[in-house]
């Protein structure tokens, strides 16, 4: 329910949905939960007198605070999350939020990819416009995180470096938001994610595979990746120490078995702990050479087994994600293949999928809903898309998302 609220009735644990009337015309760029009273008070300190708030996505006024809804005379500029209340998430993706989700990933495409080849180019650092999208990115996630997840789930090229510093970005977002981090260090934790592994820009790509492959000279040299991105960026502007940090410390281990520095667990930052899990998460579901092409529930599983990751952040990705995470292509009893589509809480290995191809006749179907909490068919395995040579990317995008049922 929208209501339109003046600034004095304004609250923390209230979801700005936009700001409806100022004196100083100030821009909010987008909407989001009022972390404190100093956000409060920084707005009306640039003229803010009125604002239409979400009551499903945060705090309810009183009720003789209820008023019409207006007309919007402005754009929204960030507002801060709170750790408490959180915003509701939607839950599953509909058709609607997944081509809002692929738009805003093809733009992402389009601007790491042109960052990377400036900086394979040696044309330095510009990450002006990977600031701004990291707040797109984090508008999504609040949005409906399934719709981004699914859009990364679903590999779209063979660009591995384009690829995994999107997925590690959207989930970093998603996890430190999980977390309850503030809306400018999940925005940090973002843009680290963009960021953290452009040294490898300069790497041959048979230094590009799983560390385990690799010789000792070798992944000696794989392992300067780590000093080649923070020499890239340090003619940087607008990186934090925060993004700093992380970069640098991304690859270390809690158990001291990391890299460069062997840092264990009380002096590695947080949210290079978050990094961490995120970095291996991304690279075990990517297709070879540079990742292990896993299942999803295998990637969570060696996760789980890894004692340089931070345990407590493991179980927390693993709540967020379920044990079959949505965009998982998955194998029914029957012979479908589907791709998830929403978790149950209450029992994660009866989620809802989406069905579109048959294993016995070898043919796409007709996309249909299926809740597995309701019907006798059940998941028999977690698969990629190669196992039945199926060009997944291009099917999703030209025909999943435009066809599946509401």
């Amino acid at each position: 329910m929208l209501r339109c609220i003046t600034i004095d009735e304004l609250l923390p644990g209230m979801y700005v949905n936009q700001v409806l009337d100022d004196t100083g015309k100030v821009k909010v760029r987008s909407k989001g939960v009022v972390r404190s009273e100093k956000v409060i008070e920084v707005l009306r300190a640039k003229g803010v007198e009125r604002v239409e708030i979400d009551c499903t996505k945060g705090l309810a006024p009183e009720e003789n605070s209820d008023a019409p809804v207006e007309p919007p005379t402005e754009s929204a500029e960030p507002v801060k999350q709170a750790d408490k209340p959180k915003p509701e998430m939607q839950n599953g993706f509909t058709s609607d939020s997944l081509q809002a989700a692929e738009a805003l990933y093809q733009k992402a495409v389009t601007i790491q990819q042109r960052f990377l080849s400036q900086l394979e180019a040696g044309k330095g650092a510009d990450v002006t416009k990977l600031s701004a999208l990291t707040q797109n990115i984090l508008e999504s996630v609040l949005e409906n995180k399934d719709a981004l997840m699914c859009l990364s789930m679903i590999q779209r090229g063979k660009d591995f470096l384009l690829e995994h510093s999107i997925n590690c970005s959207i989930y970093m977002a998603i996890l430190t938001n999980e977390l309850g981090y503030e809306q400018d260090d999940v925005e940090q934790a973002s843009l680290a994610g963009l960021l953290m592994d452009t040294g490898m820009v300069n790497l041959p790509n048979e230094l590009c595979v799983p560390e385990h492959q690799l010789n000792d000279t070798q992944r000696q040299a794989y392992q300067q990746h780590v000093s080649e991105s923070l020499a890239l960026l340090s003619q940087a502007e607008g990186i934090s120490d925060t993004v700093i940090d992380i970069i640098s410390q991304h690859q270390e281990r809690i158990d001291g078995s990391g890299y460069p520095n062997k840092l264990t667990d009380e002096l590695i930052h947080p949210l290079a702990k978050v990094a961490a899990v995120i970095d291996e998460f991304s690279r075990l579901g990517m297709a070879a050479p540079f990742g292990q092409s896993l299942p999803n529930n295998k990637v969570l599983k060696s996760l789980s087994q890894n004692s340089g990751l931070d345990q407590s952040l493991v179980n927390r990705l693993i709540g967020v994600l379920g044990i079959y995470p949505v965009g998982s292509l998955v194998k029914l009893s029957s012979g479908k293949l589907g791709i998830v589509s929403q978790k149950n809480s209450s029992n994660l290995l009866t989620p809802v999928v989406m069905t579109f191809y048959s294993v016995n006749s070898g043919h796409y179907s007709e996309i249909k809903r299926l809740d597995l909490a309701k019907s006798s068919d059940e998941i028999v395995a977690s698969i990629g898309p190669e196992e039945f040579a199926l060009n997944l990317p291009k099917f999703f995008s030209e025909v999943f998302i435009h066809q599946m049922p509401g």
